[in-house]
């Protein structure tokens, strides 16, 4: 018996493998049923049973979402005992953001094994290195339960593929500055829209901002 084998003891075709190993080396995590793993870098009608199905792409992304938050959450309250809710949840929003999770799919290898229909680019839908990475996250979580989630989130993806101390620094939003500054200084504010152009599904908005006024 192979080495493989004996670690994916179901049945699985060859072209699969070499992303099934990559997926242990990601996660930390041997796989106990490889399929949910193979289903977390697909789309749906690819399922081979009801069980599989129950565990597609879309629903993968939903539950790995859900951890994801409720993980950081945690990770972050141990990590600063003085943080409040506003920084705390600041904090959790900017490593969840789109941009983050995409930065940290692509510093973990995901897109590498990502279909050429899913890796975006020219058209494409450039969150799906990120979402793939939520839909591993339940793809875990499924397979392995909270512990090993747990130990996956936190040591082989925080804190080896994110820099708090940046993330500390960046801003997300700078509409959400702006208002948290005229707030904290009693000013009045309005946003007036001044032009939008671009097609139906990509509009693009511009405003003026008015303080004071």
């Amino acid at each position: 018996m192979s080495l493989f084998s004996f670690l994916f003891p179901s049945p699985v075709p060859k072209e699969h493998r070499k992303l099934l190993s990559a997926v242990k080396s990601m996660t930390g995590v041997t796989p106990k049923d490889p399929w949910v793993y193979l289903n977390a870098f697909r789309r749906k009608g690819n399922s081979k049973s009801q069980h599989q199905a129950n565990l597609s792409y879309e629903r993968l992304e939903y539950l790995g979402d859900a951890v994801l938050g409720v993980l950081l959450a945690e990770y972050l309250f141990d990590k600063y005992p003085k943080g409040d809710e506003g920084y705390l949840t600041s904090m959790r929003s900017k490593v969840v953001s789109r941009k983050a999770l995409n930065r940290i799919a692509e510093k973990m290898g995901i897109s590498k094994w990502m279909s050429n229909s899913r890796r975006g680019g020219r058209g494409g839908h450039t969150s799906v290195p990120g979402n793939t990475l939520e839909a591993l996250v339940g793809a875990v979580y499924a397979d392995r339960g909270w512990k090993a989630t747990r130990t996956f989130v936190f040591k082989h993806m925080i804190e080896k593929h994110v820099n708090i101390n940046s993330v500390e620094r960046e801003i997300v939003s700078y509409k959400s500055l702006l208002i948290e500054w005229v707030q904290k200084n009693k000013k009045r504010f309005d946003f007036v829209l001044q032009d939008e152009e671009g097609s139906q599904h990509r509009k693009r908005f511009v405003f003026k901002l008015l303080i004071d006024d």
